[in-house]
């Protein structure tokens, strides 16, 4: 494993960044040589960006060594001990600027676009409907004095804005397609598209940015920290299926790794009555003696913490999963005063004629 095995990880860490900070040193030095107005912090922020894409690749190959390793993952994996990954980190042995990384499971967050059954289509996933009822229902007041949205009038939005039947034909008699957005101001058309973004969300009819303001339940602190963070904390627009559908369409099948997903997404596919269980499930999860997890994340692992009826175990199997091939990878770079942050969707598979697993950024982004 390429955080427990030091000579190993130099090589193939110097393998797969030597090349980028070759190429960034020698541009460095032609433009320092060319350009007379050139300063000094736009060389630290050039260099910060290329350490930065060090870290990105340095993700990339603990999570391919990881998938080697066996079937899971899970929150008791290298991939997301923060101190291990500092370990790798240093044995890059970068003498001047810092490199902090993080690995993140996309596939442990509530799938957006996982409320259709298919692409294109228009019917309900009906397992994912329940998600969000849940999870309206949680963040809505129940006070219609204060708050008078309606968690089946926002889903038949999402419906609608994700469907391929964009005509006056709405869904239930709340939904909204393009006639809705098109006498707004500013004015944009209904996608009938996966969202491409996780901001796209609060484009749509019932949304905006104090969603996640609850008054409805006790919730331990921890889960209102989560609330209080980005959106990003919670859903995601991550989660293809890799088999492409008899009519060439495709599907997101939103299954949640419950190994990985945090507090509040697991109160959410939980049965009623059980979301306190979800504050359980994550200290089992975590629990060490000493150095070492006491508790096996195997198949099934979860019925040791909360007792389901026949019924809902059938619902809760139906919605999890043990493992991921989505990751975020996020890298923080700095040097003097220059600060670079980048962040990867990274998809990891196995090749089929090598049987060696591999990873491909999806998606990019700065800042």
């Amino acid at each position: 494993m390429i955080l427990n095995n030091k000579k190993g990880m130099a090589l193939i860490v110097t393998l797969a960044i030597v090349s980028i900070l070759v190429v960034g040193a020698l541009e460095i030095g032609r433009i320092l040589n060319n350009s007379v107005g050139y300063v000094k912090k736009d060389a630290d922020f050039y260099i910060a960006y290329q350490i930065a894409i060090s870290g990105i690749n340095l993700g990339q190959i603990i999570l391919s060594q990881d998938a080697a390793k066996n079937e899971i993952d899970s929150v008791q994996e290298s991939w997301a001990d923060s101190e291990k990954i500092a370990n790798s980190i240093a044995l890059l042995g970068y003498d001047k600027g810092t490199l902090k990384i993080k690995i993140s499971d996309e596939l442990g967050k509530i799938q957006i676009n996982a409320l259709l059954k298919q692409f294109p289509g228009y019917k309900f996933n009906e397992d994912q409907r329940k998600i969000w009822q849940r999870f309206l229902d949680f963040v809505i007041s129940s006070d219609k004095s204060s708050d008078d949205r309606d968690p089946s009038e926002m889903i038949n939005c999402i419906k609608d804005w994700l469907d391929s039947k964009d005509n006056d034909a709405i869904t239930g008699i709340s939904g909204a397609e393009s006639d809705y957005y098109l006498e707004l101001d500013p004015s944009y058309q209904c996608a009938n598209a996966p969202l491409n973004k996780l901001s796209e969300l609060f484009m749509i009819k019932g949304f905006d940015r104090g969603l996640f303001k609850t008054e409805n339940m006790e919730i331990s602190e921890s889960t209102q920290q989560l609330l209080d963070k980005e959106i990003n904390a919670v859903f995601t627009i991550q989660g293809i299926g890799q088999n492409k559908l008899e009519n060439k369409g495709f599907a997101f099948p939103g299954k949640i790794n419950i190994n990985t997903a945090n507090e509040l997404v697991l109160a959410m596919i939980l049965p009623v009555g059980k979301e306190t269980e979800a504050a359980e499930i994550v200290s089992f999860r975590k629990e060490k003696n000493e150095e070492t997890f006491i508790n096996k994340l195997d198949k099934g692992w979860y019925k040791r913490v909360v007792e389901l009826s026949k019924n809902e175990t059938k619902y809760f199997e139906r919605v999890i999963r043990y493992s991921s091939n989505v990751f975020k990878v996020e890298a923080i770079a700095e040097i003097n005063n220059a600060k670079v942050v980048v962040s990867a969707i990274v998809e990891r598979k196995k090749m089929k004629a090598s049987k060696k697993w591999t990873t491909s950024i999806v998606r990019f982004s700065k800042g």
